[in-house]
């Protein structure tokens, strides 16, 4: 078995796609890692699938409003996934 947790510290705050053993894929960036667990935030498509254009709907308004140039930032999901059930670890590129 691979030492995960330091190959998961050399890749932190890295887009990586991970596989578990029980068949599941999870891609996202290394947030937090510690003695037993791995954290990817995944990000998710919540804001840019509310939002439709100008004028936007109030779930979308910030405090301050929604001005010209300004886009809903993309939120991220954690998911945190214990180190033996990892079989695989891969990076991912990432283009914004």
């Amino acid at each position: 078995m691979e030492n995960y947790q330091q190959i998961c510290w050399s890749c932190m705050n890295q887009y990586v796609g991970i596989q578990t053993t029980d068949g599941n894929t999870h891609d996202g960036f290394i947030a937090h890692v510690d003695g037993d667990y791995v954290t990817l935030a995944i990000p998710t498509n919540e804001m840019m699938q509310r939002w439709t254009g100008m004028p936007a709907d109030d779930a979308t308004y910030r405090q301050f409003g929604f001005a010209p140039g300004f886009f809903p930032r993309r939120r991220f999901m954690h998911r945190r996934i214990p180190f033996p059930l990892i079989s695989t670890l891969f990076l991912l590129p990432f283009f914004l």
